[in-house]
Formats: C-alpha cells, sequence, structure tokens
C-alpha cells in the first residue's frame, strides 16, 4: 500500500475521511530541502529550498485513493504533479512516498477558510512542531474582525 504525505488540506483527517475513505495517518513526517509555500490560488504548494523543511502528516493509502488524490489535486489539468520524495517519519527512519508539487510557485496569501479549518487543524491535530504551526499562520491574510470563515471542503470534481 502506497504511502502518501500532506502538508495542505488533506492533513485534516475529516478531509481524508471524504476524499479516501479507510486511509490511515501514520503520523507526522518531515520532508527535507522544501519549504511550504501557499500560491497565488491560495491553497499550499512546497518548493525546492536547500536548508528548509516542510511538516506534514504522513497517510497510507489504497492504490485508487491516489486516483482520487490526482482527480483533486488536479493532475490531470496541470495544477499539482504527483512526485516521489523521501520523508523523515517520527522514529528517525525514510520513506519513499508520495506527494503532489504545484506548478503555480510564486507566493500569495492563504484562503481563510482553507487555512483555518484545514490545514492549520491538521497540523495541530497530528502534532506537528509549534514553530512549524506558526509558519503556517504567517501565511493567513489580514482579515477584518467578524468574517465568516466557512469549513474547507476542497475543490468537488
Amino acid at each position: 500500500m502506497p504511502f502518501y504525505f500532506a502538508y495542505g488540506s488533506n492533513m485534516s483527517a475529516l478531509q481524508m475521511a471524504e476524499r479516501c475513505p479507510g486511509a490511515r495517518s501514520v503520523g507526522p513526517a518531515r520532508l527535507a530541502g522544501y519549504r511550504f509555500r501557499v500560491a497565488t490560488h491560495g491553497g499550499a504548494n512546497i518548493v525546492r529550498n536547500d536548508g528548509d523543511a516542510v511538516h506534514g502528516v504522513l497517510w497510507q493509502c489504497a492504490p485508487v485513493h491516489l486516483a482520487t488524490l490526482d482527480r483533486f489535486e488536479g493532475v490531470r489539468v496541470g495544477a499539482y504533479f504527483r512526485r516521489y520524495v523521501m520523508v523523515e517519519t517520527a522514529d528517525g527512519s525514510l520513506l519513499r512516498v508520495v506527494t503532489y508539487i504545484g506548478t503555480r510557485t510564486y507566493p500569495g496569501p492563504g484562503r481563510a477558510n482553507y487555512m483555518l479549518t484545514a490545514v492549520i487543524p491538521g497540523a495541530i491535530a497530528h502534532g506537528l512542531p509549534d514553530h512549524y504551526v506558526g509558519e503556517l499562520q504567517s501565511w493567513l491574510p489580514r482579515l477584518a474582525i467578524g468574517d465568516k470563515r466557512t469549513r474547507y471542503r476542497g475543490r468537488r470534481r
């Protein structure tokens, strides 16, 4: 069964349960040599950057789940591409896993509902380091007090 490294909204257990029923969270993992970035479309992305690391959640998936994730990530239309990378697991071992890398690399502000109801809660729920959660929070757009935030449900395809 393949392993999938999620660093954006797919860190949310609720979202993964909806998208990939039966996928199992294995725990936190770290991808060295990359940096988290929010792209101009407001969604999560990672870019190569020596000396940095992206923290995320490792999921054990069925092969059919990868086809579902390809659809949600927009692989067919060129929004993201699937890549194999090496991550470090919580016990220090290295594991070859699948992740998705966006084709839009210019930074932009994160969408508030996306960051506040999927990305950041997923990072906190899976015990990612506090300094890293703070980095994720730094991508939030500045909103007026009281702006409504609905739960991010991902793109429906």
